[in-house]
């Protein structure tokens, strides 16, 4: 199975990318399924229904959100009725869930689950990720599965490389999020696990992850600063991984998709 994980999409801008690069991706790499991280969707602030409606007629078939999908006052509706998650380390009581998985129309069944990391972060409602995994796939029918993806939503790569090597053999693939910085250390693990610490993220290029660099460059310079705006020129850019599953441990193959507007 190929699957198509692709990094934080940010406002419009990232939304415009993943329009004019994933329809062709799909036919050229033979996508059985493709997943996006929408937490930064609707202007780099949570994600909207109209928003979730638009990338997903592009071809995403299925949703993840880190920390920023509270941002917007959608969010309730929004887990509730769209095939998403937020992260699994959350209490019981959060709206949402933690986990999913999806049945596809040829009868395979894929679990997808995300988790927030805990350095810097600064949510103090997250649990521990380890924890919430292990009860997880203390939990999971391995030979009802044909892939089992991790998403670890975390600023910190030593958090993002230890879940990984802990993870290795467990699951089919663990990718890392949030930092908007794509890392060169796809790999499969010993194991077989697929890994990579950061996919990157889809937006505009030649921004502050995002946001107009001349602003964060105030904020760096002054205590007061205006207010993030989305940068909208330039050259866009879309990250992704390509996951090559063979089961529910392990992967064949994972390799990073980059494409540049």
């Amino acid at each position: 199975m190929n699957i198509l994980f692709i990094g934080d999409v940010c406002g419009k801008p990232g939304r415009e990318a993943v329009k004019r690069t994933l329809p062709q991706l799909r036919k050229q790499l033979e996508l059985d399924l493709v997943i996006a991280d929408v937490e930064n969707l609707a202007h780099g602030r949570g994600a909207s229904p109209g928003t979730i409606d638009e990338i997903m007629s592009y071809g995403v078939d299925f949703l993840t959100a880190g920390n920023h999908i509270w941002r917007s006052n959608d969010f309730e509706y929004i887990l509730g009725n769209y095939p998403i998650i937020r992260a699994l380390n959350y209490p019981d009581d959060i709206p949402g869930k933690g986990f999913d998985i999806i049945e596809m129309s040829d009868q395979r069944r894929v679990l997808v689950a995300t988790v927030l990391g805990k350095f810097g972060i600064n949510d103090s409602v997250a649990t521990n990720p380890l924890r919430a995994l292990d009860d997880l796939l203390e939990k999971v029918d391995y030979e009802s599965l044909d892939a089992i993806i991790v998403e670890y939503h975390g600023e910190a790569t030593s958090e993002k490389v230890t879940t990984g090597l802990y993870l290795d053999g467990m699951v089919t693939a663990v990718v890392g999020t949030h930092t908007h910085v794509a890392t060169a250390d796809e790999r499969i693990l010993p194991n077989g696990t697929a890994y990579i610490t950061d996919i990157g993220m889809v937006g505009t290029m030649n921004s502050s992850l995002w946001v107009k660099s001349d602003i964060v460059v105030q904020q760096m310079k002054y205590p007061y600063s205006p207010r993030y705006e989305i940068e909208d020129k330039g050259p866009l850019k879309l990250d992704s991984v390509l996951i090559r599953t063979d089961g529910p441990k392990k992967a064949e193959k994972i390799s990073r998709i980059s494409k540049i507007l």
